[in-house]
């Protein structure tokens, strides 16, 4: 069986392009084996709660991985973004992956 992989994606960056950069992580997770299980869409800028969700659904699963457009998506600074990262693998132990080449 293929590991779970789970997107997330900040609606407000990806101006009007969800459905593509959604169609990009699918395409990553593909090309290298693993399934592509959800989006999870955070709507409201600076709310995390779909970052929330995703994490508990990674737990529930015992899912590892998770694919983002751009590390942006965690969050724009650096330190945040750092603390998303170290939460992810703390509690889930998610390897995070980006679409960005």
């Amino acid at each position: 069986m293929e590991a779970l992989i789970y997107g997330y994606l900040r609606d407000d960056l990806a101006d009007g392009h969800s459905a593509e950069l959604e169609d990009a992580m699918s395409t990553l997770a593909r090309e290298e084996g693993l399934c592509f299980a959800a989006t999870f869409h955070e709507s409201t800028s600076g709310d995390g709660a779909a970052f929330v969700e995703l994490t508990q659904e990674l737990k529930r699963a015992d899912a590892h991985h998770v694919v983002v457009p751009s590390l942006d998506h965690l969050a724009g600074q650096t330190i945040p973004r750092d603390i998303l990262l170290a939460k992810l693998a703390r509690e889930a132990a998610a390897q995070v992956w980006t679409i960005e080449t």
